[in-house]
């Protein structure tokens, strides 16, 4: 996870973090699993705002999870008034499955966590390891991911 600092004043702005897992979906499969769960957060967006007693005072229609941006299958990126820009990057991984990232504000970190523990997160043996941006298989004492040239904690 990373942080992001700055503003006028040492203000701090809003905490970017990000995630990665791998599933056992295809590319496809696990866009549209995103895609689901988004839409779903809308819905739950909507009528919680449309219960609020004070939602007649503003003018300004909320945005709920509004999407910003989609490439399907590689990248859907949605803008929230409350939870701020959640992204998510698909990689195809070449012997099955998918490598997904998750990027988003702090405000989102329990709906990134709900979904990914409802995804068939796969974590392969001990005798290889995953790299976190592109999902490919690789010795465990690499440091350089050689698909993507990733550095490697």
């Amino acid at each position: 996870m990373c942080a992001l600092f700055g503003g006028q004043g040492g203000s701090s702005q809003q905490t970017t973090e990000s995630d990665s897992w791998y599933v056992t979906y295809g590319i496809q499969e696990a866009y549209d699993a995103i895609v689901n769960e988004t839409d779903d957060w809308r819905e739950r967006a909507a009528v919680k705002s449309s219960k609020s007693r004070l939602s007649f005072l503003t003018r300004r229609t909320p945005q709920n999870f509004i999407v910003d941006q989609a490439v399907s299958p590689r990248l859907y990126r949605l803008k929230d008034d409350q939870a701020g820009t959640v992204s998510f990057e698909l990689i195809e991984v070449e012997d099955g499955g998918t490598a997904i990232k998750a990027t988003y504000q702090g405000k989102a970190r329990s709906l990134i966590q709900n979904f990914k523990a409802k995804m068939p997160v796969k974590i392969l043996g001990s005798n290889t390891k995953v790299c976190p941006s592109c999902g490919k298989d690789m010795e465990p004492d690499f440091k350089t991911c050689p698909y993507c040239g990733a550095t490697l904690g």
